[in-house]
């Protein structure tokens, strides 16, 4: 059963240094057909069960196209879906793109949640990551989402940056505090080989946070958001009570969901597919009425029970407390319990991956249904 729906618009007015998603800065498509193309994508899915849940914008910026393609792109989903149990609608958006009027045209299209990319609230953390907003329009683009109506807003960070301080996470929080968002993303910078600043870290050209450094920043962040009153329910995202992204929990409680645009994935049917990451092989392949799909991983039982471990683990309580069992005894120091519930201790969040790794590997070779019981 399909419950959400991703979109991948790929437009953006410049290309992070950073980045590693398929987006382009310039390319002869209007952005009317490119929501021609997902239209006629999405009904070459339209036999699929799907009960929707939440929908997805993201990118690329999705706040480079007009609202009102977004809302009609919407209406048609609407009629091949049913959207009427939609309990999320999120659109991605950069703080110097949408003001007051778009986001007022937003809400009425039936988007209820917004992610700002604001990435940092200092203008040095801007500068080192080669954005093109300031502070100050983070910061409106903030209030005119607000005056407009949302009433649930993500900010999105980054941190582990080049050159970041720890003391740098006070102004951080100090923004947020001041703010209130509904929701805090704070993802690690991750160099990827191909970026420019990628290539740069990787060869020595720049340097992020020794360990020492990092350490103490997320220690400082994720202590100040639990004193502001955000509860961490995944290793990269912090939420008020019941403001939980929908859509990213769909992902990681492997419910099925459509990846729909270029380089899009999707989950269905116990497989993983992606579509082409090539703009001219997607608009080929839908306007031949195919499916766009460039690669596809069907995965067997054991496969399937070792992701949703691997999900599990990266959620604060993603765990039961019979479960603990999964992990080795030696590792049992980092993971604590609550209320039936098992997750990675807060002190310990940088370690995830590495702990991840190594309860996977504790339980690869022991029979699933061995693994199941605990």
């Amino acid at each position: 059963m399909v419950k959400g729906i991703y979109i991948h618009i790929p437009f953006c007015s410049y290309k992070c240094p950073y980045c590693d998603f398929t987006s382009v800065v310039s390319y002869p498509l209007k952005h009317e057909d490119y929501i021609k193309l997902l239209i006629r994508e999405a009904k070459l899915y339209g036999d699929v069960s799907a009960k929707i849940e939440s929908v997805y914008f993201g990118g690329g910026t999705p706040t480079l196209l007009p609202p009102y393609l977004l809302g009609k792109l919407l209406e048609e989903l609407d009629r091949l879906f049913n959207l009427s149990g939609v309990l999320e609608i999120t659109v991605e958006c950069n703080p110097e793109t949408y003001r007051y009027n778009e986001f007022k045209e937003l809400l009425s299209a039936g988007v209820n949640r917004l992610s700002i990319g604001v990435q940092s609230f200092t203008e040095k953390g801007l500068r080192i990551l080669s954005r093109e907003h300031s502070v100050e329009e983070s910061i409106r683009a903030y209030m005119d989402a607000r005056e407009a109506g949302f009433e649930n807003v993500n900010l999105d960070l980054i941190f582990a940056f080049p050159e970041q301080k720890p003391e740098d996470i006070s102004t951080e929080l100090n923004w947020i505090g001041s703010l209130k968002p509904d929701h805090v993303s704070a993802y690690m910078l991750t160099p990827y080989g191909g970026t420019p600043m990628g290539n740069k870290i990787l060869g020595g050209e720049m340097q992020t946070p020794e360990e020492e450094t990092l350490e103490d920043i997320y220690t400082r962040l994720w202590k100040g958001l639990k004193e502001l009153g955000y509860g961490r329910y995944e290793i990269s995202n912090w939420a008020k009570e019941g403001k939980e992204c929908r859509h990213n929990l769909l992902y990681w409680t492997m419910e099925e969901f459509l990846g729909l645009g270029v380089s899009a994935w999707g989950f269905l049917e116990k497989k993983r597919y992606g579509n082409s990451k090539n703009i001219g092989s997607y608009i080929k392949a839908v306007s031949e009425l195919k499916r766009p799909v460039q690669s596809e991983i069907g995965l067997s039982e054991k496969e399937l029970y070792e992701e949703e471990l691997m999900l599990k683990l990266r959620l604060k309580w993603g765990l039961r407390e019979e479960e603990l069992t999964l992990v080795p005894e030696h590792l049992r120091g980092f993971f604590e319990v609550r209320e039936g519930k098992v997750g990675i201790r807060e002190e310990f969040m940088l370690l995830t991956n590495e702990l991840i790794t190594d309860v996977l590997l504790y339980n690869s070779d022991r029979n699933i249904t061995e693994v199941r019981n605990g």
